[in-house]
């Protein structure tokens, strides 16, 4: 989810600069809600790849639902494999091809502490992409907007999104629920819990019965209504995942939580300064890309290292 977060700022800007053109967004049918309020040339065709993964599956997709729209041109932005079979068939129907720069060789001169500068950040390598095909894009994209499915008083609202796809990008959770202690303890404030699974819901459903002034949002609203809560926010707390992209394209203020992985590996959110980082100067530090490997001194010192207090801080100038 949290790549296709990051591709709504090329992909508006793309369907605003070029509205003679139709921009056909494949994607997997639960992510349409970002594309909710898009230009009107821009349409979303969902695919299930229980369905249509296979190699035999993607032929059967591009026969039944791509060769008939007849595409010119593919920006291919998630360059994988299954991608990779679609661009062929398309390339074979004569529609011109381009695709994303995944700067491997940066990266790993990044994570191997060669190089020390940040990186391409990804929301423009997409754009790169639109650029190769012959159409540069200029940054229209603003926010998005839906509506808030609950009442809005005059209170603070701070959201808190304390889990990422990898454990190792998580803060320490008993760290996470010093934040949220501190947090309520102020006048005033509402706090809202993102996250989604069994697990994350039975944690964030015993810290919304701990703590007065919380409430946790999982299973109760779809991605468009979360993405409405987050519009409203004052500020939002999260781990270097999708909740970080999904609030930051709402225009709401994202304090993001950095351990082992870096914001100038280019996973940085649209729109956010730089003194929203929060994350210790270690020398290991970027050790991962995607937060997936286990850390090689054992003590997790660039989440530990980080103090509730800080945290604190930080939101509490949006508040």
């Amino acid at each position: 989810m949290g790549d296709v977060a990051i591709s709504v700022p090329a992909l508006y800007s793309f369907a605003d600069n070029y509205p003679q053109h139709q921009l056909y967004v494949l994607t997997k049918p639960q992510f349409a809600p970002l594309f909710a309020a898009a230009p009107s040339n821009v349409q979303v065709v969902g695919i299930d790849l229980k369905k249509y993964g296979s190699f035999g599956g993607l032929l059967r997709f591009y026969r039944q639902h791509l060769r008939p729209l007849k595409i010119d041109y593919v920006a291919d932005l998630h360059h994988v494999m299954r991608s990779w079979v679609l661009d062929a068939c398309l390339w074979l129907q004569g529609a011109k091809i381009a695709f994303r720069d995944k700067g491997k060789r940066e990266r790993l001169a990044l994570l191997q502490h060669r190089i020390h500068r940040p990186l391409e950040a990804y929301y423009q390598r997409f754009a790169d992409v639109f650029e190769a095909l012959g159409f540069p894009i200029r940054w229209t994209f603003k926010a998005l907007t839906p509506d808030c499915p609950l009442e809005a008083g005059d209170e603070p609202w701070i959201g808190i999104a304390p889990f990422s796809a990898h454990e190792g990008k998580v803060y320490p959770l008993e760290k996470t629920e010093a934040v949220l202690a501190q947090l309520t303890a102020l006048p005033k404030v509402q706090v809202f819990l993102f996250g989604g699974g069994a697990r994350e819901a039975e944690i964030l459903s015993q810290w919304a019965a701990k703590y007065p002034q919380t409430t946790s949002l999982v299973g109760r609203y779809t991605l468009l209504e979360e993405l409405g809560v987050m519009s409203r926010l004052s500020v939002m707390l999260s781990m270097d995942s999708a909740n970080m992209h999904l609030a930051s394209l709402t225009g709401t203020p994202v304090v993001s939580v950095w351990g082992p992985s870096h914001p100038h590996v280019g996973f940085r959110p649209w729109n956010q300064s730089e003194d929203r980082y929060v994350q210790c100067d270690l020398p290991c530090r970027p050790c991962s890309e995607w937060g997936a490997k286990p850390c090689k001194r054992g003590d997790w010192a660039c989440m530990n290292g980080i103090a509730p207090e800080t945290i604190v801080k930080k939101l509490c100038l949006y508040l």
